[in-house]
Formats: structure tokens, sequence, C-alpha cells
């Protein structure tokens, strides 16, 4: 189909193999497909001992999924779990901008939230935190913690209700089918001419993957997986043109 201009990254469609469930990005920032040969060597003979051989074998074939947002389907991928809809867990929450009020002598803070027990800890606008207890939601300021009229924050455990991704000790990433799917640009007109398929039949994430919070930087998780052959073939997958009608 001539020569073709790629600028875009790709949209994925990565489905389970063991139940067929299928998870979708259409936002992925980058995406990568590595092949290298662990096996890359040359013979050499006769007079100048020249090269007569390439011997070539071991290919591996890997893959980078980038995802511009963050998707706890792809994050449960890597853990070989699903995700657990609706799941309660306990987590620590922290109110701010708490303004401390003299309650007939005693200095106090309400809160909104329900603790799971009486312990909360409260820290002062010098950044000092001391634990003292809550009743209903009325939190009494330790002795010479804070004045009337300071502000602070209450930090306590309460009980939650969501999406939970479990990181289990002898749980690992299954083996999944993926397709990306980018688009090819003609030279000369600058037009769409082809859509371009890259698909891999059997490929097992690496497990690896890193979330890096930084102030001012978008967090991007990237998951690495390695392409298998077919076990009664040579496939690892395909490279398929389809040109635009």
């Amino acid at each position: 189909m001539g020569k073709l201009a790629i600028v875009d990254t790709a949209d994925v469609v990565v489905k389970r193999k063991k139940d067929g469930k299928v998870f979708l990005t259409a936002e992925a920032q980058l995406t990568s497909i590595t092949q290298s040969l662990g096996i890359n060597e040359s013979i050499f003979g006769g007079i100048g001992s020249k090269k007569l051989f390439q011997f070539k074998g071991q290919k591996e074939v890997s893959s980078v999924i980038r995802n511009a947002f963050y998707d706890k389907e792809f994050l449960a991928m890597t853990q070989g779990v699903d995700v657990k809809a609706d799941g309660s867990a306990t987590v620590y929450k922290r109110e701010d901008g708490l303004k401390v009020t003299d309650n007939v002598g005693t200095l106090e803070v309400t809160i909104t939230g329900t603790p799971i027990d009486s312990v909360v800890y409260v820290r002062n606008k010098e950044g000092e935190t001391e634990e003292t207890v809550v009743s209903t939601n009325t939190v009494e300021i330790p002795t010479g913690h804070a004045m009337e009229g300071e502000i602070v924050n209450v930090t306590y455990q309460e009980t939650v209700v969501g999406d939970i991704i479990e990181m289990e000790a002898d749980k690992f990433g299954e083996s999944f089918e993926i397709e990306y799917r980018t688009i090819g640009y003609d030279i000369d007109t600058n037009a769409v001419k082809v859509d371009i398929y890259i698909q891999l039949d059997n490929a097992i994430p690496q497990g690896d993957f890193e979330i890096s919070l930084e102030n001012g930087n978008a967090l991007a998780p990237e998951f690495n997986f390695d392409a298998l052959a077919n076990l009664n073939g040579n496939s690892i997958g395909r490279i398929v043109e389809v040109e635009r009608v």
C-alpha cells in the first residue's frame, strides 16, 4: 500500500483467554512492541575469517501499554484478579479546616464522618499531632494542643465501600489476547489510507508496574507483556493493514 506516515498511538483491546472478558482503552499514551533475539551469532571461517553464516533463534516479543489515565481494570490484570465491586475496607480519613470552639470550658471540634473507634488524631497549626477521643462527632482537643479559634485537622479510621483490587502474593497475571489499532496516512495527500492492526495471540503481563504520584505530573501507568508462541505452531501474532474505502 505504499509508504505511510503514522503519528497516532493506538486503541487497545485486551481479551482474557480464560473467560473472554474484554478490557478496552481508547486513551493509550504509548504502545510499543519490541522484538529481541536471544541467539544472534555469526559463524566465521576460511582465510581472513569471513562471515559465513548468521545463526538466529530464541525470538522474544514484548509489548508495553502506557495509559493516559488511571484504569483499575488494567491494574487488576497485573494482579491476576477481578475488581471486587462494592467491597468493604478500612481507610484513614482526614478532615481539614476545623475551627476550635469552646464548649463550656472544653475545647473541641466537630467532624462529619463516623470513626470506627473512639481514637482520633488532631494536628495543630505547628504540625504537631496528638491522639485524643471522639464522642459521636465531637472531638476533644488535648490540653494545650490548640487554642479557641485556631484551625486544626482530624484524622481517623472509617469503613468505606468501593471497588477493590486485592494484591495477593500467590496470584499473577493470566494469558491475554492483545490487539492494537492505529491509522496510517498517505504521505502525498495526508488522508487516512489504512487501518493498521497489531495482534498478539498469547500475551502474559510481566506483573511489574509502578504507581508514581508526583506533584504536577499526571499518573500514567505502564503495563508490560511478554508474547508467547502458539503451542502447536510458530505464530506469535500478526500485523494487518486494511485499506480505507
